[in-house]
């Protein structure tokens, strides 16, 4: 692909964008004022920083990977963007997550001590800090223990508060997340949470989850695309597939009418996204031009060797099919009749006619090619035949001969007409190819004097028997189609001579009439010249011979393979059917109710009151809420749930990734936290499972105490 040549605007290339370097600085203030740190421990990212800051200090992938030389016996584990290509090593990832729940606090305590190190955190065996961490809804009591376990044993952090991203984000957005009402729609990376909110307070009993998430949506892309392009299996990694889904997809306000129209080409032409692969371009551009001209010589000579080649070929064949013909012939001239005639049938003959028929066009065709493989001279004579035919009874008349010398003497005719037959036909060829080597001298002579007007002439006869190879084909599936015109006023035709009159009849309207048509005329049509195909044939060597452009020409009528195109992928479909996924989980086999699906059966565990109090503020976040149409299109699903008339309110998160993190630091640093730290001696006194109750926590539901009776 030329550089410099501008490249058309529906075509893209992947990023493959590297992971980020850290640079960050553990400043005295930070240590002196012992600022919170804020963590978003996301099951895709983890995005950590200091409360006084206005954004994440580090963003990375939550998994690591252990590489085990065979040199070295201690094994080194990457994490996060340590990690430079995800893709060589995405069999031995390992994330603590078990969907959206952390069960390997090995790896949690990996992911630590990566985070706190980038952090420039200098402190000797301790983090000195608060930290507010997330935690999935109706996180298990064990899982917070063995957190909290983590964090203040391993760490020896001071204090420790938990809350639900999704509640983050919410009072990140809403104007009054004390006391306000809605329904947060949170779409993670593994799991999708409809929580409602009553007076600021999550109602965990009516809470749902969908085990459908981001990662879900980027694992269809990666196994349509593999199916759709075999060839590039490799090329397509699930990084490129996740670039895919965040660049070029977007939610279909109407899912089935917008498929629909992708099935038509003007449609798909103007709306599909090409994403260029890399490729290695073809080494003809770097050859010199004498170069390409020799290796252009070299292709017409093998061109016309194989022409040679394959005429000598057909031409053997034709002899030898001649002289079975006329082996055939010389039974009728020894008036052997049953051995002629089981000799016709074998070969299937109908009749001496036909017979006759068939060596006529093989002789015109075998001098013709004798003619072309030996040079520019005249077909030559043809030798007689070595057994003479006497035709002595042809001078007698009819009524002084027996019975048998009448029959003899009809073969004689007949032999005599199949002699002459032949001399004229060897006659009328030479005269042809004579006609066609003084029109090939004439045509020489004017490519030596005027080589534009001889390079127009031989386009235009070339055009032509083109055209009339196409004419001939089309005819012929005109006659093969008894609906046509063409076959219509055949059959008519037959009729009428058939009947010796010109009267309308209604041949051709029953299949029986069809069948005779068929009977009579088997080959439907005439069967494309061979003289015209020779013809066809030299006139191509030669413009392909003086002509540089004619190779070009014939490329694109062929369709010239385009490298370029070949090393696309086409995003058409693709780019409403993948984000479909959350509101239709059956497409991947997933037994569980989509989006909408959920929201009405959480609206209709309320009263009528409570339902409309809720449907005023339908909240989208999370990574997946960044779709486009996101919006519209829940807010047209309402529309056809919701009761006639009845108002609701679709808000999306102002960043639905990194709102998480950003309501977790405005929530720290405005409100009265007092209240919400697990401290150390509340570790110890209430139990590692505790959890204090905030705007954005869970519910502290205590592990049962087992009693003695």
């Amino acid at each position: 692909m030329d550089s410099d040549e501008e490249q058309p605007s529906n075509i893209f290339t992947f990023k493959d964008e590297k992971p980020a370097k850290f640079d960050c600085s553990y400043t005295q203030s930070i240590k002196n004022q012992q600022v919170p740190l804020v963590i978003d421990n996301g099951s895709y990212h983890c995005r950590a920083g200091w409360a006084n800051n206005d954004k994440p200090d580090l963003v990375f992938k939550n998994v690591t990977a252990k590489f085990r030389s065979r040199r070295e016996k201690d094994a080194e584990v990457q994490i996060g963007n340590n990690i430079s290509n995800f893709e060589m090593i995405r069999l031995i990832m390992r994330s603590q997550f078990d969907r959206n729940i952390i069960t390997q606090y090995d790896v949690q305590e990996q992911i630590f001590d990566y985070m706190f190190s980038n952090l420039g955190i200098d402190t000797d065996g301790k983090v000195e800090h608060p930290v507010v961490m997330t935690e999935p809804v109706v996180n298990p009591n064990y899982c917070r223990q063995q957190m909290s376990e983590l964090l203040f044993e391993c760490y020896g952090v001071p204090k420790i508060t938990y809350g639900i991203d999704s509640l983050f984000s919410w009072y990140k957005n809403h104007q009054n997340p004390a006391t306000g009402n809605g329904m947060v729609i949170g779409c993670g990376y593994q799991t999708t949470h409809i929580l409602p909110i009553l007076n600021g307070k999550i109602d965990i009993q009516h809470c749902r989850r969908i085990n459908i998430g981001g990662a879900h949506v980027d694992g269809f892309m990666q196994r349509l695309l593999q199916l759709k392009y075999p060839s590039h299996v490799n090329a397509i990694t699930l990084s490129r597939a996740e670039e895919l889904v965040r660049d070029h997809t977007c939610l279909a306000i109407d899912f089935i009418p917008e498929l629909e129209q992708w099935s038509t080409p003007e449609y798909y032409d103007e709306n599909v996204n090409k994403i260029q692969l890399p490729y290695a371009n073809a080494t003809g551009n770097l050859i010199s031009a004498q170069q390409q001209q020799e290796r252009r010589q070299q292709q017409i000579r093998r061109l016309k060797e194989l022409n040679v080649k394959k005429r000598q070929e057909r031409l053997a064949e034709e002899e030898q099919e001649l002289r079975k013909l006329i082996q055939l012939q010389d039974l009728l001239a020894d008036d052997d009749d049953d051995d002629f005639s089981n000799a016709l049938s074998e070969n299937g003959i109908e009749s001496e006619e036909e017979l006759q028929a068939l060596i006529n066009k093989l002789t015109v065709s075998i001098q013709r090619l004798k003619a072309i493989l030996d040079g520019t001279e005249p077909p030559p004579e043809e030798p007689e035949p070595r057994k003479q035919s006497s035709f002595d009874l042809l001078d007698i008349p009819d009524d002084q001969l027996t019975p048998d010398q009448l029959v003899k003497k009809k073969r004689q005719y007949i032999l005599q007409k199949a002699k002459e037959g032949r001399a004229k036909a060897q006659a009328q060829q030479r005269e042809k190819r004579q006609k066609e080597l003084i029109a090939e001298k004439e045509l020489e002579k004017k490519r030596l004097t005027d080589f534009t007007g001889w390079l127009t002439e031989v386009r235009q006869k070339r055009q032509k028997l083109l055209e009339t190879r196409t004419n001939r084909k089309q005819k012929k599936s005109d006659m093969a189609k008894r609906k046509t015109y063409a076959a219509q006023q055949r059959m008519r035709i037959i009729s009428q001579l058939a009947k010796n009159t010109k009267k309308d009849d209604t041949f051709g309207s029953d299949d029986r009439d069809w069948d005779v048509y068929k009977e009579i005329n088997p080959n439907m049509s005439d069967s494309d010249s061979e003289a015209e195909e020779i013809q066809l044939e030299e006139l191509e060597t030669m413009l392909k011979e003086h002509d540089p452009e004619f190779q070009k020409d014939m490329d694109k009528e062929v369709g010239e393979f385009d490298i370029a195109e070949y090393y696309r992928l086409h995003i058409g479909v693709e780019q409403i059917r993948v984000p479909e996924l959350l509101f239709q989980p059956s497409m991947i086999g997933v037994e569980q109710a989509g989006i909408v699906e959920t929201v009405d059966y959480v609206f209709k565990k309320y009263s009528q009151d409570l339902q409309q109090t809720l449907a005023q503020y339908v909240f989208l976040t999370g990574s997946c809420a960044t779709f486009g149409n996101f919006k519209t299109r829940m807010e047209r699903e309402l529309l056809q749930i919701r009761p006639f008339q009845s108002k609701f309110n679709v808000f999306t998160a102002e960043n639905p990734s990194l709102d998480a993190w950003l309501g977790a630091k405005r929530w720290i640093n405005l409100s009265d936290t007092a209240d919400v730290w697990i401290t150390k001696s509340d570790y110890l006194e209430k139990g590692p499972d505790y959890l204090k109750e905030h705007v954005a926590s869970n519910k502290f539901l205590p592990n049962p105490v087992l009693v003695n009776k």
